[in-house]
């Protein structure tokens, strides 16, 4: 006989003849897939009812209050459609914009403006403060969930999204080829002029990476490092005090904040935007030294001005490993390497290979394959003869073929990091001593700014905003009595089993 147990209609259990005949109990069997199919009806949420029976909500008004830095505060009313006496609770949902965000909750408290009525006034807050960073320009959709006292579920998205700006500014806006520039504090004459420079070079974004038909992405621009600088996300108190970055690019929003009217500063977290497009769907993820060398070689669609800090600055011994680089190295005078070398081989992939072998190259990617597979494929050659090519063009030694691909640190594309450029003056640090030990007090704006990106853990935990459901003490003590019933009846049939003669 087949046994067939499901748990929900999700997971299906197939028992087979064989096991009535084995030394495996078949009641065992069951008993233990009953306690796993317990373990599969717990819900995470409350579903939504049908619309034969839920309410008709509409939203009557809604108001906002952004305490810029700390929280936004939105109060909406709601008519429920019947007697707002019957409601059980109510649940507030708020996602941010963005390619891979999701909805976070909580139960605020609700009141009856009107005890006899059918409206609903809900007040809920968004944390913005420390703890739960939001970049400035990051926009809201809102949803409103209510439960009637007989367990039915009822929903409405509010049609006005919350956009998260200072609102101590007069903000405007000014619209380019596939992203707007939302800015205060400069001339629109100067914005105008940045927006048709970048405009110039979005086709070469776009051949080079293979995203012809992006989102709209937004740039938050500052009218000074200093005024952008408390809005940016942290990373550290020194970095904060000494003004040290220029700008941070947050794909996972799709925007950037900006802290200076640069054209080169602002295509290259553009190209960060755009990158994570093309391989929105990757598993693995991007090594810094391509997406770095990516953005790099973008700000002008040449390798020039990297190839020429390298053969300046950098001897042949001293050039990285391309499996070394594959996060941000952690000695300062290798970083000072690490961004000219990576513009430097991504750029001669392009312009040897061309953009559209790039494009294909992360086209398979993002369709599942490793790096090294890809590259294989479109380039015909394993990356590290292609590498040691790129190494003689600087009389380099050649490296030896690697036994493993060693990854140091996480590459992963399930977290995307912040992107920030940070201001060093690359000539005066490169001049200032043989073993090019920094100026870690520079600020002075070089003619092109790397970026620097650091792991960072996700600053926002939903989970930690959303309301923990208790245990069900019901599923635990049922799996908790099968459990001893089985071992039980496991103890007792072998001791009547007749002992093995020897």
């Amino acid at each position: 006989m087949h046994v067939y147990l499901c748990t929900k209609g999700i997971f299906c259990f197939v028992i087979h003849p064989i096991l009535s005949s084995s030394r495996v109990p078949a009641i065992a069997v069951i008993a233990i897939l009953v306690s796993l199919a317990f373990l599969g009806t717990g819900e995470l949420a409350p579903t939504t009812a049908s619309a034969e029976t839920s309410r008709a909500l509409a939203i009557m008004s809604q108001a906002v209050d952004i305490d810029y830095g700390e929280k936004i505060s939105i109060s909406v009313t709601i008519d429920v459609g019947s007697s707002a006496k019957e409601i059980d609770n109510v649940r507030a949902l708020f996602r941010p914009h963005g390619g891979s965000t999701i909805w976070s909750y909580s139960y605020p408290q609700y009141s009856l403006p009107k005890n006899d009525g059918s409206e609903v006034l809900v007040e809920f807050d968004i944390p913005t403060g420390p703890g739960s960073y939001y970049p400035p320009g990051t926009e809201f959709d809102i949803e409103i969930e209510v439960t009637d006292l007989d367990g039915k579920t009822s929903s409405i998205i509010s049609p006005d999204s919350i956009e998260y700006l200072d609102p101590a500014n007069e903000w405007e806006r000014v619209k380019g080829d596939g992203y707007t520039v939302v800015y205060y504090g400069v001339d629109r004459a100067r914005v105008e002029e940045l927006v048709a420079t970048v405009d110039h070079r979005i086709p070469t974004l776009e051949a080079t990476l293979g995203v012809t038909d992006p989102p709209n992405f937004k740039a938050i621009v500052f009218p000074s490092i200093q005024a952008a600088t408390p809005s940016f996300p942290p990373v550290s108190q020194t970095a904060t005090d000494s003004y040290l970055f220029a700008g941070f690019a947050q794909p996972e929003y799709r925007l950037f904040v900006q802290g200076q009217m640069n054209s080169t500063t602002f295509t290259h977290e553009l190209a960060h935007l755009y990158s994570h497009e093309a391989i929105s769907s990757s598993f693995t993820g991007v090594p810094s030294w391509l997406g770095e060398g990516l953005s790099r070689f973008l700000e002008s669609g040449s390798s020039e001005s990297s190839n020429d800090r390298l053969r300046s600055s950098v001897r042949p011994d001293e050039l990285l490993s391309l499996n070394h680089m594959q996060t941000i190295p952690g000695q300062r005078s290798d970083v000072f390497i690490f961004y000219p070398q990576a513009g430097a081989f991504v750029g001669y992939l392009i312009e040897e290979y061309s953009h559209a072998t790039m494009a294909d190259f992360l086209d398979q990617m993002n369709k599942g394959r490793t790096l090294e597979d890809a590259f294989e494929l479109i380039y015909d050659k394993p990356l590290y003869e292609i590498e040691n090519d790129w190494r003689a063009l600087f009389n380099a030694d050649p490296l030896p073929a690697p036994f493993a691909t060693v990854v140091p640190g996480d590459i992963s594309g399930a977290q995307v990091p912040n992107t920030p450029v940070p201001l060093v003056d690359y000539e005066a640090a490169a001049a200032a001593s043989s073993d090019r030990q920094p100026d870690s007090t520079s600020t002075i704006t070089p003619a092109s700014l790397p970026t620097v990106t650091p792991e960072n853990p996700q600053v926002f935990n939903p989970a930690d905003f959303e309301e923990k459901n208790d245990p069900d003490w019901l599923v635990a003590g049922l799996i908790i009595g099968l459990s001893v019933v089985t071992g039980v009846w496991l103890f007792t049939s072998r001791r009547r089993m007749p002992k093995r003669k020897t």
